[in-house]
């Protein structure tokens, strides 16, 4: 992205015609006509006249980037290359820019690669060929590869309106994309299915790439930390049972050692992984800055106030972070919110410190904040806040700035920002009802719960207030020994003597703006985009709707969750999503934090309005019940069942008896014919 500077000679077009600076006077700059005639005018006022329009001589294409759709795209193991290899060749970058003329550079090339360069001599000096000779010796690269990676990054800068970096993207591990049985197998995290960590091209069966992700993510990739070897049975274990064909333990071994190491290793075994890949800048400035905006410190801290929170009503302290020019004292950045420290929160203070900021617009103020840009160094702690990877590509890449991290338990090495600190709460915070004080014995019998009165909003505008029209003109013990004893005086003198540093130019901010957001991959169904129990939909969307493997890049603000912007595949450019679930109207403007503490508070409202009903406890007597009159019917039915077989036993013999009885008689009925008979046949035998 285009980066502008205003220096003495400088152009520019205002109500369009060139104009041209011949004096710098902070806040003002001079500026002559072209009819001869010399105005001045506000920097601010002038950067945000809807006219003025950088020159060419002004504008410097590409010194500030933005994060490119193409690399949005890569995978983490591909994006974390581009950063290593754009990493090698910044040496030889810098001493381009340091042949030219760049003090910036020059300093940068010392901060970070002095260790190139042999006691006593000067990088001007320094050939290419002599660097390039200490960085293979150094990295072990080929000389070939590191001058293609220069080569594909200049032509870039040059050539491209996304800049070098995406020209550092390897091409390889794409498979043979002509052949129609190359599949993706996704890895995912296990624990988060919606984090990829790598995609590998193979060329199995539908069947075999489900049964390869599941066991390596569900087993591989586990504390349990188990063998091929066992991966290798499972695997083909689960191949059998769904009649696919066997899995050779070769293959199966060789895509596992495709699989991105880093992730591999904070799976299996996250303190060995810690200790290898944690992101920590090892250096830190151990020179005083230069100029303006050469050095930056930032840090958090919580705020000596109970705040009321708009939307939710819920009282507590917030976090304020803030940023300091080391060389002035002059605030560069401040954002309050109720959010802990986090990297989305660093990403947002950093966006205040390098845009322009209309402090008489948007809190009232008398004068300008007129320290902005983009600075060489920003100075910050050992949190895990300032160790993500996101933060490091942000301020290394994108700013082309350098992160450096203070020495653990050396406190003066942030001396400057927490002395702001404490000026702002001994000078204004402590002043407010609801205030907590530093401790309890200062804050006696004040109930800061009870005085609390001030909204998150007003905080805001109080602070940046005080940071604009009193702190800057007050005089700063930091300067005391200095002819500009105040930080407004120190800044402005800086100013005349360099220049005003690089900024983001006021038509290029929306566009800086959506690519400075956070990123994320999501699926998007007939239902849309789901995000945090949120639904978010865009009108026309046939052509996005797919299944749930196929996902799509999303960037979302924290500061405004009623909408998100996700990256059309085939037009390359990002759509505006807005929330359908809930309404678009009722999220407008509300910020990820309260949202959540909202919803809690709504849980925490519907589990007391659950005491007024039937709840667990009666369902499970409820249940007792339920079960004891099931166990009666089941006693009640064997027992029927032993009955009716003693009453089939029963009416058995009762029938058997009746039987004999009846055969008995008649068996007596038939002897008794038959002595009738022979005694009738006697009797008419002796008659005759």
């Amino acid at each position: 992205m285009p980066s502008c500077s205003l220096k003495v000679y400088s152009e520019f077009s205002l109500y369009g015609k060139s104009h041209k600076v011949f004096a710098l006077e902070p806040p003002y700059v001079w500026y002559r006509r072209p009819d001869g005639e010399d105005q001045k005018m506000n920097i601010v006022t002038l950067l945000n006249h809807p006219t003025y329009i950088p020159s060419k001589s002004l504008r410097k294409e590409k010194d500030i980037k933005i994060e490119t759709k193409a690399l949005v795209k890569l995978t983490e193991k591909k994006r974390a290359e581009v950063s290593e290899r754009f990493e090698v060749i910044l040496p030889l970058i810098l001493l381009d820019q340091i042949k030219e003329g760049s003090t910036r550079a020059l300093n940068k090339f010392y901060d970070k690669f002095e260790h190139f360069l042999i006691p006593g001599e000067v990088v001007q000096n320094l050939s290419q060929e002599t660097l390039l000779d200490r960085i293979i010796k150094k990295d072990g690269r080929v000389r070939s590869t590191l001058l293609s990676y220069k080569r594909a990054y200049v032509v870039g800068e040059n050539n491209s309106e996304n800049g070098g970096l995406e020209n550092l993207a390897s091409k390889k591990g794409k498979g043979y994309t002509g052949r129609k049985d190359n599949m993706e197998l996704v890895i995912c995290d296990p624990k988060h299915p919606e984090t990829i960590l790598d995609v590998l091209y193979v060329r199995k069966t539908e069947g075999q790439i489900r049964i390869l992700k599941e066991v390596i993510e569900n087993e591989y990739l586990t504390k349990q930390r188990l063998s091929i070897a066992n991966i290798e049975y499972k695997i083909n274990r689960q191949c059998d049972i769904n009649d696919e064909e066997e899995i050779s333990y070769s293959t199966i071994r060789n895509i596992i050692k495709r699989i991105d190491e880093r992730s591999k290793a904070v799976l299996r075994d996250l303190r060995s992984a810690k200790r290898i890949y944690d992101e920590v800048a090892r250096g830190y400035a151990n020179r005083d800055a230069l100029g303006c905006l050469d050095i930056v410190q930032i840090d958090h801290t919580r705020l000596d106030l109970m705040v009321i929170d708009e939307v939710t009503g819920v009282i507590e302290r917030p976090w304020i972070t803030l940023g300091v020019d080391v060389f002035s004292r002059m605030p560069w950045c401040v954002y309050i919110s109720f959010e802990p420290p986090s990297m989305d929160i660093v990403r947002k203070a950093i966006q205040h410190g390098v845009l322009i900021k209309d402090n008489k617009a948007w809190y009232e103020t008398e004068n300008d904040w007129e320290a902005f840009g983009v600075p060489n160094i920003i100075y910050v702690d050992n949190g895990l806040d300032f160790k993500g990877t996101d933060i490091k590509r942000l301020v290394d890449e994108t700013l082309e700035s350098e992160i450096m991290h203070r020495p653990v338990k050396i406190p003066h090495f942030g001396a400057v920002i927490e002395r702001l600190f404490g000026t702002l709460n001994t000078k204004i915070i402590h002043m407010l009802l609801g205030t907590t004080k530093s401790n309890p014995a200062m804050r006696g019998n004040i109930n800061s719960e009870e005085d609390a009165c001030l909204t998150l909003n007003q905080i805001r505008k109080i602070v940046n207030i005080y940071l604009t029209d009193i702190y800057p003109f007050e005089k700063h013990g930091g300067l005391k020994d200095s002819i500009t004893p105040t930080p407004l005086l120190k800044y402005r003198a800086g100013i005349q003597e360099d220049g005003y540093p690089k900024w983001i130019d006021k038509c290029d901010e929306e566009k800086y703006k959506i690519d400075f957001l956070l990123t994320d991959k999501k699926p998007y169904t007939r239902d849309g985009v789901r995000w945090e129990n949120k639904m978010y939909k865009i009108k026309d969307d046939k052509d996005l709707i797919a299944k749930r493997t196929v996902k799509y890049v999303v960037k979302y603000d924290i500061d405004d969750i009623s909408k998100m912007y996700l990256l059309h595949p085939k037009r390359e450019e990002f759509l505006e999503l807005k929330c359908v679930s809930p309404p678009y109207e009722e999220l407008l403007g509300v910020n990820r934090y309260t949202y959540q503490v909202m919803m809690e508070e709504h849980r925490k409202t519907q589990k007391g309005n659950m005491k007024t009903i039937p709840g667990p406890k009666q369902v499970r007597a409820a249940f007792a019940k339920v079960q004891q009159e099931l166990e009666a019917g089941q006693k009640q039915k064997r027992t029927l069942k032993k009955l009716r077989k003693m009453e089939g036993a029963f009416s058995i013999t009762k029938r058997f008896s009746n039987e004999q009885q009846r055969i008995e008689t008649e068996h007596i009925s038939r002897r008794e014919e038959l002595l009738q008979n022979a005694m009738a046949a006697e009797e008419k035998r002796k008659s005759q």
